[in-house]
């Protein structure tokens, strides 16, 4: 079954209306929850008067530890709720409760908040001037600086020089936040049911927020609806045990539209000063300097978004220097974190716009020119000591230029190129030195006695289709029918893990699932050898059928025989297994700052053919081309899923997507204000793929969901640059008409809109 385009086990309860989300979920006794947010961006607050028969939860009525930072310990104290100060529109302040969601709405207007508006820290440049200060205490905006710096460049060489600006984007998920906490009061035991996408990695956060020992908090994940980084958010799961706490009954919270978009996890805010130098052709490195807005705190995971871009700086280019210098300031602004591609997409703008611009003044075309300057030969350790492990990057895009074929005049062709990487966050020991996140996956695996097969991971999905390829593995093993296999997703009482995130699914939890199985079917041949009293080397397991000598045996007789029937003792009676895997390469930073990035490196090459309306600065896109290589795939039709469905989440950060802040207020509050691209604006989208098995999976896997979304950027900026035939010194996405028209030259767009 490995390889074949089966459909999804999971959809028919999705499309019959049968999935079980979390507002699908009802406990007894149930209330629900309602956040009182600040309307400013920087104010000193007080609750001035709450109605009789209302109750108030405020972070003085139950005080906590500060929500943790697992990387980075000089992030400034965030609490569940402000105290005395908020920093930004939309900081919680405030909890009630009540019996239904409407309820709760009316009782948030009627609790009256004092506010003395503060002047607010509106942009990162405004930050570094430390005139006002986010956090008294801390005495500066600026939490984090660092340099990193690899290789070096000897002989004369010359510069191109850009500044790139990327603005806040949300993650947008069709299904908000949702959890509902469950505590009792009676053996302190916590419950939740939430969907988060690293549920063992936030049972071990509220453990810490709390003081509740991990072993009595259980965190489950039901289906889920979408995350691209947006839930791995802890504070509304923070928020929501809060008040069961406070109430001792399950809290439910739904986080609303507006919420999501003014309130969560936003993607990055950055700005980049970079320089490439190079000779006679040739790429010789980089130097990039970023500033980081990371808003009014320090996301849980942050600085991994900005540690991860490192070897994108260099990504598949044979380049012999690179220098990043970094800068991470606090705004009162909502905090930036994890963003589908985890700080890639603005990494791999960064150098891919630069590698086309630099092959337009040296005279070759896009593709000749990364070809030119690929590296040629895999495995390669880079400069930054990332392994790359298979691949042929030339191949891939000799394939998309072929697939793109050629444009027409007046046509804008751009192309880019990326390496995706799969699992590790390895590179998190850049500025940890004991790593608080490991990066294994932990499967159970167990045969009934009807034959039947349930396998635990702790990993969970996030309609990523992650039941149907590891029913898809275990049905390959085992030789089995896959409608007996039962696979159970996204609780931390069962295996150990680390979530769903970083395209590590195929290159983890896969082999894990994989190894597990091998370990079953073993276990099934010892099992029956101990039975029938023969060699292990005469019992054969293939197809479903054991077979010992002439005699044959179905999975079921021998499961219904060694749980009913078989009265001997056993050395051990179970028909089960377990496996922890860990990618073999993975390693930790050296003392020069040097780590394998990532235990894969898929390949994804894009290409875009669009039209400029020289009238109205829009663009449309014509043609659009995806060349992949992630090594061996389970199932064609989900990874081509993952491939478009990211790819049309990156065009729309190209070219649609944004929040915008005036005075510290957001101007995009909802679906209504903030414009995502829909069927119209997303163009069909042609496939190809390579296969290029890494050697460090056991089925040759390579990680996937991520690269999509990954490319566009560049793609987009490359083409329009083509189109309008110039070279952009300061380029902005999103890429909105008003820029298109400050350098559209008529005479070269033909109106075809």
């Amino acid at each position: 079954m490995i390889g074949k385009p089966v459909r999804r086990v999971e959809d028919p309860r999705f499309i019959s209306g049968r999935g079980r989300f979390v507002d699908d979920i009802s406990l007894p006794g149930e209330l629900f929850l309602g956040v009182i947010r600040s309307p400013y961006p920087r104010a000193k607050f007080k609750i001035a008067k709450v109605p009789a028969g209302i109750e108030v939860i405020t972070q003085e009525d139950l005080k906590t530890e500060p929500l943790p930072n697992f990387f980075y310990e000089g992030a400034p104290k965030e609490f569940p709720l402000a105290v005395r100060e908020v920093r930004y529109v939309g900081e919680p302040l405030a909890l009630v409760v009540a019996k239904d969601r409407y309820e709760v709405e009316d009782i948030k207007e009627r609790v009256e908040v004092e506010y003395e508006p503060l002047p607010p820290i509106e942009s990162a440049h405004n930050a570094l001037e430390d005139k006002e200060l986010v956090h008294e205490e801390l005495g500066t905006n600026v939490v984090y600086k660092d340099t990193f710096e690899y290789g070096r460049i000897s002989g004369n060489y010359k510069v191109v020089q850009k500044i790139f600006r990327v603005n806040r984007i949300s993650p947008m998920p069709i299904e908000t936040n949702g959890v509902i906490a469950d505590y009792s009061p009676a053996n302190g035991s916590l419950t939740i049911y939430a969907n988060t996408q690293v549920p063992q990695v936030f049972r071990t956060a509220l453990s810490i927020v709390f003081g509740i020992p991990k072993s009595r908090i259980r965190v489950i994940v039901p289906d889920s609806g979408g995350g691209f980084g947006g839930k791995i958010f802890l504070k509304p799961l923070v928020l929501a045990t809060m008040a069961s706490i406070y109430v001792e009954r399950p809290v439910k919270y739904i986080e609303t539209r507006t919420e999501h978009v003014t309130s969560a996890v936003q993607g990055p805010d950055r700005e980049y000063q970079v320089s490439m130098m190079y000779r006679d052709g040739e790429i010789l490195g980089m130097e990039v300097s970023l500033l980081e807005n990371f808003g009014a705190y320090m996301h849980t995971y942050q600085p991994l978004p900005i540690l991860r871009q490192i070897y994108h700086l260099t990504g598949a280019y044979n380049v012999s220097y690179l220098k990043f210098d970094v800068t991470g300031v606090l705004t009162n602004m909502p905090p930036t974190g994890p963003y589908r591609g985890l700080g890639i997409p603005p990494a791999v703008l960064v150098l891919e716009n630069m590698v086309s611009s630099l092959s337009r003044k040296e005279g070759y075309n896009q593709f000749d020119f990364r070809k030119r300057n690929f590296i040629k030969t895999l495995p390669f350790t880079t400069i930054t000591g990332a392994i790359y492990d298979s691949g042929d990057y030339a191949k891939s895009i000799e394939v998309l230029r072929e697939a793109l074929g050629d444009k027409d005049a007046g046509s804008g062709l751009g192309v880019a190129f990326a390496l995706e990487p799969g699992s590790s966050l390895a590179f998190q020991t850049l500025v940890v030195k004991k790593p608080r996140t490991p990066y294994y996956e932990g499967v159970y695996m167990k045969m009934d006695s009807s034959g039947d097969v349930t396998v635990w991971l702790s990993t969970n999905s996030m309609g990523t289709g992650h039941e149907t390829s590891v029913t898809q593995v275990v049905s390959d093993v085992l030789g089995i029918s896959m409608n007996k296999i039962n696979v159970v997703l996204g609780d931390t009482d069962g295996p150990p893990g680390t979530g769903f995130y970083g395209s590590r699914f195929s290159v983890v939890s896969i082999s894990a699932v994989y190894k597990a199985a091998i370990k079953l079917k073993d276990r099934i041949r010892q099992l029956v050898s101990q039975i029938l009293d023969v060699e292990l080397d005469n019992v054969e397991l293939r197809n479903g059928v054991v077979k010992v000598g002439t005699k044959t045996f179905t999975l079921e007789e021998i499961a219904n025989l060694v749980y009913n029937k078989f009265h001997t003792p056993l050395e051990d009676m179970g028909i089960e297994s377990t496996e922890v895997f860990n990618s073999p390469n993975v390693n930790v930073a050296d003392d020069s700052r040097k780590v394998n990035f990532s235990s894969t490196y898929g390949v994804n090459a894009h290409g875009a053919i669009i039209d400029v309306d020289p009238d109205t600065g829009f663009i449309k896109i014509r043609k659009y081309v995806i060349v992949s290589d992630c090594g061996n795939i389970i199932n064609p039709i989900i990874v081509d899923g993952q491939l478009m469905g990211g790819s049309a989440m990156g065009i729309g950060a190209a070219l649609y997507e944004v929040i915008r802040y005036v005075s510290g207020s957001p101007q995009q509050t909802n679906l209504s204000d903030y414009w995502m691209p829909t069927a119209k604006e997303i163009p069909r989208m042609e496939i190809k793929h390579l296969v290029s098995p890494s050697p460090f999976t056991p089925l040759g896997t390579k990680g996937v969901a991520e690269g999509g979304a990954t490319v566009p950027y560049a793609v987009i900026v490359n083409a329009l640059e083509d189109a309008l035939g110039v070279t952009l010194d300061h380029i902005e996405v999103p890429i909105t008409p008003e820029f298109v028209l400050k350098y559209v030259d008529r005479s070269r767009l033909v109106k075809t809109m």
